[in-house]
C-alpha cells in the first residue's frame, strides 16, 4: 500500500471511526462490449442485456446450465428466465413475457425491457445502454448509486459518475475526500457489497436518510446510509461499519416516566437531529443535561456493541427529574463533508454543536435555563474545557467529565494499539494477528513522530498530512491542566475496569485539579469505558454482550446537578 493511503486509512479509522465481484455464471460468458449494430437492434426489439441490466442495480444473476436459465435475486424478489421460452417464474408465480428471452453474439442472454421491470419491480428506461432510474423509485435509485459507490476503488470513473446526483456541498467535499477512500477501508474489513437485500427511509428532521442493505463478497450484511434533501440530491453518504445489535432497554426503563421529542438544533450547513427527553413527573422547569460523545462517528446515543450509553443516561436522568438533549454527531450526518472540510478541527467534530444544544435547551420553557450542564464522554469529556472556553453566553452552569483523558490523544491511541498487541502475544494470538497488530504500531509511531514534529503547527500544517489542521490544533492537548483556569463546577467520574481510558487519567484530574474547590470525582468498581459492570477485566470482547449503566450513575450525577443549585 502507497504511504499516502495507509496515512489517509489510519487517520480515518482514528477520526470517524471497486467493482463488486458477483457470483458469475457457471458457463454464461461475462458481458462483453458489443457491436453498435446488436445494440441498435436490442433497442428496437426492446431487449436488453440481462447481466448488465441486472448488476447495475445491485442484482445477483446465477447461470443454471443443466435447466438453461438465469436466475436474477434482487432483494426478496428471485426471478427465473430460461431460454427460448416466453413464460418465467418470480418467487413461485407465472410471469408471461412480453418476447422469449435471447442471446447475443457473445452468448450473452437478453430479455424484454418491460418484463424486467415489471419481474424486479423497477421503475426505468433503458437508456444509453444502461438503466436510467425514474425519482420515484427511490429503493432502486439507491441500491444502483450503492453498486456504483462500491466501484470507486477499482473504476476512477465511478466517481465521478456519481457527481450529478449529489448536492454542491458534498461535490465539494469529494474532491478534498473522494467515496474511494471510504470504500478502499471498507472494502478489506467486510467485504464488496454484491447483493441488494432491502431498503427503508425516515425522515430525521433534517434529511430524508435511506438506508440500502446489502450483502458483501464475504457474506456480511453492509447497510449504506443515503441522506436526501428535499430536492432529491444526495448529501450524505455514510456505512455502518458496526451495527448496535443486541441492546436491551434497562430495567428502570418505565413507560409514562419520561416523554421524548425530536429535535433540529445547530449550525446551518450542519443542521443536526436529536432528542429531547423530560421527565413527566414534574412541574415546572426542569434542570437539562446535553449529553456530548466519544470519538467516531455516533449516533444519538452513542450506540457500541450492544450499549446505548447516552441512552441509558437519558431515561436514568429522567427518572432522577432530569431533562436531557442527545444528538447525532456532525460526523455521522455529515462524515464526508467532515473528513473533506480542509479547517476541519475538533470545534467542528465535536464542541460547537455541544454548544449549540446548550443555547438551543436554555431558550425552551421547560428547561431552567440556570441549570445547563453538559455531559462530556471520553473525547468528549476531554473536550470539556474547550467547550466552556467557547460558552460566550455562560449557559453552561456545569460539567460532567466521564472517562475524559487528562492527557494528549495521541499518545493514548500509541498506549492502546501497544496495549491491544501486548494482549494479542500474552493470549498467543496466531501470528498473523500480531504481526497485523505490529504494523499497526509501527505505522502510528511514524505518524506520530509528524504529529508531534515542533516545526508544524495549525499556521503551517504538514503536507500531504490528512486531517493535518485536526491534529495540529488537538495536539498535546493537556485537559486536566487546562481546567485549572477554569471556574465553572465539574463531577469527574471514571469506571475503574477501563482499559481504554484507564483510572490513572482519573488520578491525573484529581492532581491537576488540587487547588479548585468546585470539583467532585467518584470512581465506580467494575465499570467499563462505557459505565457497563463488567466482573472481567475489560478487553472490548464484552462490549457485544448486552448491558446497562446501572442506574447509580445518573443518580449521582442528578444528585451533583441538584447540589449546584
Amino acid at each position: 500500500m502507497k504511504k499516502s493511503a495507509w496515512k489517509w486509512m489510519l487517520a480515518a479509522c482514528m477520526l470517524f471511526g471497486t467493482m463488486a465481484p458477483v457470483a458469475l455464471a457457471t458457463q454464461e460468458p461475462v458481458p462483453a462490449k458489443e457491436s453498435q449494430t446488436v445494440q441498435e437492434d436490442r433497442v428496437n426489439t426492446g431487449q436488453v442485456p440481462l447481466r448488465q441490466a441486472a448488476l447495475s442495480i445491485g442484482a445477483v444473476v446465477k447461470w443454471d446450465k443443466a435447466a438453461n436459465a438465469a436466475k436474477v435475486s434482487y432483494g426478496d424478489i428471485v426471478w427465473t428466465v430460461r431460454l427460448n421460452d416466453a413464460v418465467s417464474d418470480v418467487n413461485g408465480t407465472e410471469l408471461k413475457l412480453s418476447a422469449k428471452p435471447g442471446l447475443t453474439e457473445q452468448k450473452n442472454m437478453t430479455v424484454p425491457w418491460d418484463s424486467f421491470k415489471q419481474a424486479l419491480n423497477v421503475n426505468a428506461e433503458w437508456k444509453d445502454n444502461k438503466v436510467v432510474v425514474d425519482a420515484s423509485d427511490w429503493k432502486t435509485k439507491a441500491s444502483q448509486f450503492v453498486v456504483t459507490w462500491g466501484q470507486t476503488v477499482a473504476n476512477p470513473q465511478a466517481e465521478a459518475a456519481l457527481q450529478p446526483y449529489l448536492t454542491e456541498a458534498l461535490k465539494k467535499a469529494t474532491k478534498h475526500y473522494p467515496f474511494s477512500m471510504t470504500v478502499m477501508q471498507l472494502v478489506p474489513a467486510m467485504g464488496q457489497p454484491v447483493q441488494f437485500v432491502s431498503a427503508t427511509q425516515q425522515h430525521n428532521g433534517v434529511h430524508n436518510t435511506v438506508t440500502a442493505t446489502f450483502k458483501t463478497d464475504k457474506g456480511i450484511p453492509l447497510q449504506v446510509e443515503l441522506r436526501y434533501t428535499a430536492e432529491g440530491l444526495i448529501n450524505e453518504v455514510f456505512p455502518i461499519y458496526m451495527s448496535a445489535a443486541g441492546y436491551q432497554k434497562p430495567a428502570y426503563d418505565k413507560a409514562g416516566s419520561y416523554k421524548e421529542e425530536s429535535i433540529v438544533f445547530g449550525e446551518d450547513a450542519f443542521k443536526l437531529p436529536g432528542t429531547l427527553t423530560l421527565p413527566t413527573d414534574v412541574k415546572g422547569a426542569v434542570p437539562v443535561v446535553v449529553l456530548v460523545h466519544g470519538s467516531g462517528q455516533h449516533d444519538r446515543d452513542e450506540s457500541h456493541g450492544a450499549s446505548k450509553i447516552l441512552r441509558d443516561l437519558s431515561i436514568g436522568l429522567a427518572q432522577q427529574g432530569v431533562a436531557t438533549v442527545r444528538y447525532v454527531k456532525r460526523t455521522r450526518e455529515y462524515p464526508n463533508q467532515a473528513a473533506g472540510a480542509p479547517d476541519y478541527t475538533v470545534m467542528q467534530e465535536t464542541v460547537a454543536d455541544a454548544v449549540y444544544a446548550a443555547n438551543w435547551a436554555a431558550q425552551d420553557k421547560r428547561i431552567d435555563k440556570a441549570n445547563v450542564y453538559v455531559f462530556g464522554h471520553s473525547q468528549g469529556g476531554m473536550l470539556v474545557p474547550r467547550i466552556l472556553d467557547n460558552d460566550k453566553h455562560k449557559t453552561i452552569r456545569g460539567a460532567i467529565v466521564a472517562a475524559g483523558p487528562a492527557g494528549p490523544i495521541e499518545d493514548l491511541i500509541l498506549e492502546q494499539m501497544e496495549g491491544s498487541l501486548k494482549r494479542a502475544k500474552d493470549r498467543k494470538q496466531p501470528q498473523a494477528v500480531i504481526s497485523q497488530l505490529e504494523g499497526q504500531v509501527a505505522g502510528f509511531k511514524q505518524f506520530l513522530k509528524i504529529i508531534k514534529d515542533e516545526k508544524y503547527s495549525i499556521d503551517k500544517l504538514p503536507p500531504n498530512f490528512p486531517m493535518a489542521k485536526w491534529w495540529m490544533d488537538f495536539r498535546n492537548t493537556y485537559a486536566a491542566e487546562a481546567a485549572k483556569k477554569q471556574t465553572t463546577p465539574l463531577f469527574v467520574i471514571q469506571g475503574d475496569n477501563d482499559f481504554q481510558v484507564d483510572k490513572s487519567h482519573l488520578d491525573v484530574w484529581k492532581k491537576e485539579l488540587t487547588q479548585r474547590n468546585n470539583v467532585e470525582y467518584k470512581l465506580y468498581p467494575k465499570l467499563n469505558h462505557f459505565f457497563i459492570p463488567s466482573e472481567q477485566p475489560s478487553t472490548g470482547a464484552e462490549y457485544f454482550t448486552p448491558g446497562n449503566v446501572p442506574l447509580e450513575v445518573a443518580e449521582d450525577v442528578a444528585k451533583w446537578i441538584k447540589a449546584q443549585k
